[in-house]
């Protein structure tokens, strides 16, 4: 999507497409709504539809802790890649254009909150290890947001959509595969062996 942070199709699609599907597949039962900053455009969008359809939903938006900037804090570097560029982004901001930055509600928006790096890493961690999802850190962070508001007494038998917007495969480079990466190191030859010339075994399925 060409200028995704402006592109007014952005958050309109996520209110045509992405809030529906979420809605129907929950059996048109949301409470809690959590996502990551990213654009703006999912939280604007698809948070919107799902408050439309139930105005007692709440939209819980997460940004890094490194880079509050929503709450109007400065921006310091962070690993949690896709949810936190640093500005407070249009689509947002724009839900209440006179407002202060700060906590929420904002708009639809009933708050942001925030996953260090680090946890976020766990989380992702823990997500593979226990559940076979094998997701960016990203969706650590918006999950370890879930979890918190799943711990609040209000949020008991509530229904909590959490979005989990890309793959770990995304990010070989990133330290959330540090420890994959050394177990490699180990296993593997140094350097591998990269050459063509290796004789090719030939065997028959009688033999």
């Amino acid at each position: 999507l060409a200028n995704q942070f402006y592109n007014e199709a952005n958050p309109a699609i996520h209110y045509e497409t992405t809030g529906p599907e979420i809605w129907k597949q929950s059996g048109e039962k949301v409470d809690f709504f959590v996502t990551g900053v990213g654009t703006g455009g999912t939280a604007t969008g698809a948070g919107k539809y799902l408050t439309d359809m139930n105005p007692d939903c709440k939209v819980v938006c997460v940004e890094p802790t490194e880079s509050r900037v929503h709450l109007g804090e400065a921006h310091s570097p962070h690993g949690i890649l896709g949810i936190g560029a640093g500005v407070p982004t249009h689509f947002l901001t724009n839900l209440a254009p006179d407002q202060p930055l700060g906590p929420g509600p904002r708009g639809h928006v009933s708050e942001f909150a925030s996953c260090s790096t680090e946890e976020a890493v766990s989380w992702v961690t823990q997500l593979a290890a226990m559940e076979g999802l094998m997701v960016g850190p990203t969706s650590g962070a918006t999950f370890k947001v879930a979890m918190d508001v799943a711990k609040r007494p209000e949020a008991k038998g509530k229904t909590i959509v959490v979005i989990f917007a890309s793959h770990a495969i995304r990010y070989t480079d990133h330290p959330l595969w540090k420890p994959m990466m050394e177990e490699a190191a180990k296993a593997l030859p140094k350097p591998p062996n990269l050459s063509k010339d290796a004789n090719i075994i030939l065997w028959k399925s009688s033999d």
